[in-house]
């Protein structure tokens, strides 16, 4: 593997884990996120060969912007992969508004607005890899994280619609599907969660980034597939919610 990889939400958590793992294989990478002070961080772990951006992905005039600007200075990328994303857990009514629209904004829209970004540039090069960043929860529904599943269906629905888009143009998309993981975006949803939410995952097993991001470059050196589900158990999680549906959803449903 070796060419140009754009990782946007690479400052920290999985993102940087996966930045992490280009690097180690000669990719050139630069990193995107919305925070200067995470980006300075990133630099001083991966490296100085690592180029970074500020830019968020709500906005889609400025993340155009920065892309055009990207590839007139260092080229198309190969790939391009967007982890940006949060989750506010709570039950819905209880919700803040500004995290409602907050996900609905960074993790749906963003993610379209990422792909209306590099489209035309992939499409022109007629090669390049798109991943996008879905969750065990965009797969079934989980009580407590209603608006963030809601997001996170519908990147799915999103990846695999544009997916038959760009097919005919020699450009893959992948969607990468994780469980609950150790990062800093975790810990903060840990501090909003709804005992009945925290005793439900008590037995939930959870990944560590560098897991994840290890299993996202197996599938990619594959070259085939769609869902990229990390972890056995979430694979096997992955297979009831499709084959056994009432089970999955006694095992979800909040407790009475």
């Amino acid at each position: 593997m070796a060419g140009l990889a754009l990782v946007f939400g690479g400052s920290e958590g999985i993102g940087l884990a996966v930045a992490e793992r280009l690097v180690a294989c000669g990719e050139r990478v630069v990193v995107l996120s919305r925070s200067a002070a995470k980006l300075a961080t990133t630099v001083d772990r991966l490296g100085p060969g690592v180029e970074v951006r500020t830019v968020d992905v709500t906005d889609a005039v400025a993340t155009g912007a920065v892309v055009d600007a990207l590839v007139a200075e260092v080229g198309v990328p190969d790939l391009v992969v967007n982890t940006a994303g949060y989750a506010r857990p709570g039950y819905l009514e209880d919700l803040p508004a500004e995290d409602v629209t907050g996900m609905v904004a960074t993790n749906l829209l963003g993610t379209i607005n990422v792909c209306r970004a590099v489209l035309p540039h992939l499409r022109s090069s007629g090669r390049g890899t798109i991943v996008t960043t879905s969750s065990m929860a965009g797969l079934a529904g989980v009580f407590g994280y209603t608006v963030y599943s809601a997001t996170k269906f519908g990147v799915i629905g999103f990846s695999e619609a544009l997916r038959r888009e760009v097919r005919p143009y020699g450009l893959r998309v992948l969607v990468l599907c994780p469980p609950n993981t150790l990062t800093p975006g975790f810990d903060e949803e840990n501090r909003h969660k709804p005992a009945e939410v925290l005793a439900a995952e008590e037995n939930v097993a959870t990944l560590s980034p560098e897991a994840v991001a290890d299993t996202l470059l197996r599938a990619l050196r594959r070259r085939r597939g769609f869902l990229v589900v990390p972890g056995r158990d979430s694979r096997l999680a992955a297979v009831a919610i499709r084959h056994l549906p009432f089970v999955v959803d006694r095992a979800l449903r909040r407790p009475v």
